[in-house]
């Protein structure tokens, strides 16, 4: 019998399961796979099929393929299974070998008062986490049906932080020091936003929102042999088509730092009320990608040379949906577009095809709307036959 100090390799790894739809992914869920991961060696993810959601949902807003293809980017999972059942038994962890099922605090209860996981709580198979309060899927649909504004941010993410966050951004060594010094105007809202200044209330969102991102990003500094990479975007409502891009800039060197651009900058390249999912939330579903060592904060639209000598970027990667049509970013008296053109005139630019180019935020959208009035329609179909 191994001792109670015998490392993982010397023991049988413990593997825990988490299941979902995995749809609309937000800091919630990615917060779950990490409190999940916590507490097992090896987290197998199980996924939902469409056929086995509709049912009790309305239909998925992500494809079936795309949602299955997205759990492998995410740093906390290690094996992925698909067309799970709804409601795990002990038969089937015993299929995937898992030694017991991780389940958030808020477990669904029937009428009758039973929890689907009661017979794996019975059989001293079920662990719980205290669920994370944060964004939900429903808070993402209101304001893509509603076009509110209410949740782009304000002042700079660190305006008014206690001493104990505060430290946390500037730990030495910290992914999230470099990232904020570089992010000078980080989340600097524009007028038409209303920005006001800074309540107590926000200040917790902030600090609390800080923190997360110190538990999500990565603790690994670059080191003299790494080849830095840079990217940078908007990544809102980050999916499948980012997470596989951010892949291949991966690949393109050892060490990926991503640039996420700010409220503002986004709100001017794409209008009405985007970003959907404000700078906080869209760092934190950046940090929750594996391929992904460190963040800027309210990154710069333009890559200078300076920009790219504090960072030591010696490859600067652009997803080939990156550009919006009516971007307004720098350009020269023709309407060329000059983001890029350092990195290009150092010859260290390179573009990566988009392996999902239909998978755009406009799209998402798009998607939620329809899918929106068919749950609607059915549902009063539904209660017109009871009648």
């Amino acid at each position: 019998m191994p001792s109670p100090n015998a490392t993982v390799t010397e023991r049988k790894k413990v593997r825990g399961y988490l299941d979902g739809c995995f749809d609309i992914m937000h800091s919630g869920h990615y917060s779950a796979m990490r409190q999940a991961k916590a507490q097992c060696d090896v987290l197998i993810v199980g996924v939902y099929a469409d056929e086995d959601i509709v049912p009790d949902k309305a239909l998925p807003v992500m494809k079936q393929e795309e949602r299955y293809s997205f759990l492998k980017h995410l740093k906390w999972v290690d094996e992925v299974v698909y067309g799970v059942p709804v409601v795990p038994t002990t038969e089937f962890l015993d299929t995937i070998e898992a030694n017991f099922c991780i389940h958030g605090d808020n477990m669904p209860v029937n009428g009758r008062g039973r929890c689907a996981y009661d017979d794996l709580r019975d059989a001293g198979r079920l662990r719980v986490f205290k669920r994370t309060e944060c964004v939900t899927v429903t808070d993402l649909v209101g304001r893509l049906l509603v076009q509110t504004r209410d949740h782009l941010t304000g002042p700079r993410i660190d305006d008014g932080l206690d001493l104990e966050t505060r430290q946390i951004l500037a730990a030495p060594g910290s992914p999230i020091c470099r990232a904020t010094d570089l992010a000078v105007n980080s989340a600097v809202s524009s007028p038409r936003m209303g920005a006001t200044s800074p309540t107590s209330s926000r200040k917790l969102l902030v600090t609390n929102m800080v923190k997360r991102i110190a538990e999500f990003v990565s603790r690994r500094p670059p080191t003299a042999d790494d080849v830095v990479v840079y990217i940078d975007g908007a990544f809102d409502m980050f999916n499948v088509g980012h997470a596989s891009t951010l892949e291949k800039a991966k690949a393109a060197g050892t060490y990926l730092i991503v640039g996420v651009f700010d409220d503002r900058t986004v709100n001017e390249m794409k209008g009405c009320n985007y970003p959907v999912m404000n700078l906080g939330e869209r760092v934190l579903n950046v940090c929750a990608c594996k391929h992904v060592d460190d963040v800027v904060i309210g990154a710069p639209l333009e890559v200078t040379e300076d920009f790219l000598k504090s960072l030591n970027a010696s490859v600067v990667v652009q997803g080939s949906q990156t550009l919006h049509p009516s971007a307004e970013i720098p350009s020269d008296e023709h309407g060329v577009h000059q983001k890029n053109d350092v990195p290009k005139k150092l010859g260290i630019f390179k573009e990566v095809t988009s392996d999902y180019p239909a998978l755009t935020v406009t799209i998402v959208a798009e998607r939620i709307a329809r899918n929106r009035l068919q749950y609607i329609a059915e549902q009063r179909k539904r209660a017109e036959s009871q009648h």
